[in-house]
């Protein structure tokens, strides 16, 4: 078993929130996921601003539905969403979750509870920064970076029944400063998480749907 101290002590590329300077921004790891998970994430190629690693040693085309959990909200003190109020929190975990069982969801099963053949979705938003509207009205400013929003999360699949790892996914975004999303503070975050959840069901898209033929499989 690694130590304890191995969660605080990491700091993962996927985790530079980029716009702006690059390295303006960092999000630790928050202890969402397991320390073997992270060491693991550690050691994979990082692309779009994201971490992922699979479990090669299962087949996802054994599973037919997915289980996601209400996502949680693990913000540091020295967050912009430390002051949020807990009807914005709620707001943002339930768009992220929303999203997440829209794109899983169009193909695949959705369902309440663990069983055989379903996969379990944790996912834990664990940094949120606002967007400085007034900044971002401004084409000089708004290009520069200097009021765009942000987000950081990080995500396990496993199965529902034994708890196996499947795959896992970390991950930090900035906005971009051309879209509509920078006139709203939460836009940002918005936008990170539907780029978020689709990559998610991209990872997974290669499990059977439902009614799918046995010689599918």
């Amino acid at each position: 078993m690694r130590s304890s101290s191995l969660v605080s002590s990491l700091v993962l590329p996927a985790l530079i929130l980029f716009g702006g300077c690059a390295a303006d921004y960092q999000v630790a790891p928050s202890g969402f996921l397991a320390e073997e998970t992270y060491a693991s994430l550690e050691d994979v190629e990082y692309q779009d601003q994201l971490v992922t690693w699979t479990n090669e040693a299962v087949d996802v085309e054994d599973y037919r539905a997915f289980l996601v959990d209400p996502v949680e909200l693990r913000i540091d003190d020295d967050a912009d969403a430390r002051d949020m109020s807990d009807q914005r929190k709620t707001e943002l975990a339930e768009y992220f979750h929303g999203q997440v069982v829209d794109f899983l969801g169009a193909d695949h099963e959705i369902v309440e509870t663990p069983g055989p053949e379903v996969l379990r979705v944790r996912i834990a938003v664990t940094d949120v920064r606002k967007a400085v509207v007034a900044l971002n009205i401004h084409p000089a400013t708004s290009i520069a970076g200097f009021g765009l929003g942000a987000a950081a999360m990080e995500a396990e699949v496993t199965d529902s029944m034994t708890g196996e790892i499947v795959f896992a996914m970390m991950g930090g975004r900035r906005g971009s400063p051309f879209g509509l999303e920078k006139l709203d503070p939460w836009g940002h975050a918005k936008e990170a998480m539907d780029l978020w959840a689709e990559h998610l069901a991209e990872n997974l898209a290669t499990i059977t749907p439902p009614g799918a033929p046995d010689e599918n499989r």
